[in-house]
């Protein structure tokens, strides 16, 4: 069964993956780059060539961090999701709790 907090511990787990897969380091602290040795580098001159497209060679991890911080995202906007249902439906049982106190308390006068 889905949850707020599942999403929000499932998005945690991903993060937490993320950063041991990339020896701690976050999205800011990783080249965009590789040069011809497998080398990150942020100069996109001295970095491999892809042999089909002839532009620089990726980082993986710099893609790693954006695929990431894409499910991270969505699954914290599901958890903000979840709580404002709660809230809401919350706020709805107060206002049908206090029409019914005011509804009561208008026959007591009558």
């Amino acid at each position: 069964m889905a949850s707020a907090r599942r999403a929000r511990s499932l998005a945690d787990f991903i993060r937490q993956s993320t950063i041991d897969a990339t020896a701690g380091r976050t999205y800011a602290e990783i080249e965009p780059y590789l040069d011809a040795g497998g080398t990150p580098t942020a100069d996109s001159t001295n970095a491999a060539r892809d042999e089909r497209t002839g532009q620089p060679l990726a980082n993986p991890h710099a893609s790693l961090w954006i695929e990431s911080t894409t499910l991270q995202t969505a699954l914290m906007q599901a958890y903000m999701a979840f709580r404002i249902s709660e809230s809401t439906v919350a706020l709805g049982v107060v206002f049908v709790a206090t029409g019914a106190g005011l509804v009561a308390a208008g026959r007591r006068h009558d």
